[in-house]
């Protein structure tokens, strides 16, 4: 479903007064997602359209067009200008008249911090902060709990799920554990993980041993990284 909103103000600190938006000019924000899961990642695609019949030069007080922000609980737990400042060099941006395909920028379902977003709900938000362009697009997502082990253990090999649990090694052969049962997995998650994890990956076989064959992994959301020393 693509969302559209036009805010004819500006939105946001800026270094002149907000003037309107030009008239004809909206945005459109579409999430593709391949699911629900935990650590499955997915795309932000964004559009501009230009029903004005000729061309609109829009302003821009830096280099950066737009943000990308995700937000849970309304707190930030993720953002793209994250790691870098705006360049404050003004841009411009001519608009034809039609569709302009903006941008597509992936979100890989982890913090800034490289933990897991948590299961429930999230705002993906969309800013575009122009001197003489503001709007703003929110999107909602969200994200399913993680399967248990014993639902993995019975899931049909190769199927990509998603799970939880502690990770441990046992006999130099790393494992998952949760309340549910116990899982080898094809390769260690860390240097002395603790704590709960996320992984996604697929069951397989190692001999007569069923293997998760991991993916990706990151902590969980309610494992705090440790404070800087």
């Amino acid at each position: 479903m693509i969302a559209r909103s036009v805010f004819l103000a500006l939105v946001g600190a800026a270094a002149v007064s907000p003037t309107p938006s030009p008239h004809g000019i909206w945005a459109d924000v579409t999430l593709q997602r391949e699911g629900s899961a935990l650590l499955s990642p997915f795309t932000v695609a964004i559009a501009l359209h230009n029903a004005t019949g000729h061309l609109v030069r829009l302003r821009f007080p830096t280099a950066d067009l737009f943000r990308v922000d995700v937000l849970h609980d309304d707190s930030p737990v993720w953002s793209s200008v994250t790691g870098h400042k705006p360049i404050p060099i003004t841009r411009q941006l001519d608009v034809s008249p039609g569709l302009l395909r903006l941008a597509q920028v992936i979100v890989d379902s982890t913090t800034d911090d490289h933990r897991a977003f948590a299961p429930g709900r999230y705002t993906v938000r969309v800013a575009m902060l122009g001197t003489n362009f503001g709007t703003i697009v929110d999107k909602a997502v969200s994200f399913d709990p993680p399967d248990t082990i014993a639902r993995a253990l019975a899931t049909k090999p190769g199927t990509v799920i998603t799970i939880a649990g502690e990770p441990y090694i046992d006999g130099g052969t790393p494992r998952l554990r949760d309340t549910t049962g116990t899982l080898r997995l094809s390769r260690a998650l860390g240097i002395r993980a603790v704590g709960t994890y996320v992984v996604r990956g697929f069951l397989d076989a190692a001999g007569d041993e069923r293997v998760f064959d991991v993916g990706r992994s990151a902590p969980a959301f309610e494992n705090a990284p440790s404070p800087s020393p």
